[in-house]
Order: C-alpha cells, then sequence, then structure tokens
C-alpha cells in the first residue's frame, strides 16, 4: 500500500512539474534581485523564439522544485520609440549586451557577472552552474 502510494505520488509531483509554467519578469524587477547577496540567473529572449521556448521549458520545472533561486525570465519586446524624447533610449539588449537569444546570465551574490552562455542549456549543464555559483 505505502509503495502504490508512493509511486502515485512520485506520479503526481512529475506532472505536475510538466506542467509548470515560466512567470516572465520584467527587468527592472529582475534587476533588483542582483547583488544583493544571493546568485542571479537572468534567461533573456523572445516570445516567438522557437529556442527560447525549449529553454524555458528546461527551466520550469527547476523554478517550480526550487522556488528560493532567484531565476527570472526577461522577454525582449520590440523598443518603443517616443519622438517627443530627445534623449536616446538604452535597449535592454544594449544594456545587457545580448547579441542572440536565448542568452543565460549568471551573476554571483556580490552582483558580478560570472558566466554567460548563448543558446540551450540542458538541465544537467544547468545544475553544474547552481552548484558551482552555490544557488
Amino acid at each position: 500500500m505505502l509503495r502504490k502510494l508512493t509511486m502515485g505520488l512520485a506520479l503526481l509531483t512529475s506532472l505536475v512539474m510538466a506542467d509548470a509554467t515560466i512567470t516572465f519578469t520584467p527587468y527592472k524587477t529582475a534587476a533588483q534581485s542582483i547583488g544583493k547577496g544571493k546568485p542571479v540567473m537572468l534567461e533573456v529572449g523572445a516570445e516567438s523564439c522557437v529556442n527560447c521556448k525549449k529553454m524555458n521549458a528546461i527551466l520550469a520545472p527547476i523554478m517550480a522544485r526550487h522556488p528560493n533561486y532567484k531565476i527570472f525570465d526577461i522577454i525582449l519586446k520590440a523598443p518603443a520609440v517616443n519622438i517627443l524624447s530627445s534623449r536616446p533610449q538604452v535597449s535592454i539588449e544594449e544594456k545587457l549586451k545580448i547579441h542572440a537569444i536565448p542568452t543565460q546570465i549568471f551573476y554571483d551574490a556580490s552582483g558580478k557577472e560570472v558566466y554567460r552562455h548563448t543558446g540551450i542549456l540542458t538541465a544537467d549543464q544547468l545544475k553544474t552552474v547552481f552548484n558551482k555559483l552555490k544557488f
């Protein structure tokens, strides 16, 4: 009986994790966590990007299992043009030096960028980086 209950609970957990979704975070909100004593990961992408969706599928169950991890999914949007402003706007892509997506940027607890990757990271690769940075 206990074995069936354990197996059922494991199946239910895996189904919940498989259905986990990503919540997108504005960059300004995510930036407030950088350098605040915990490592931070920024996943930068776009909603229309196929590889970004694949990366989100890898990150969603990790984020569901580890809600204490500071992982933020930043969605790039087309820049808004303000013709009334004489001051040029700095885009998130420029600020974060994004040349292709998806890009993952990792900061240590002090806010120093310590690792950057463009493309898809596997769950095992993410686990290695998280362990190294003491997430």
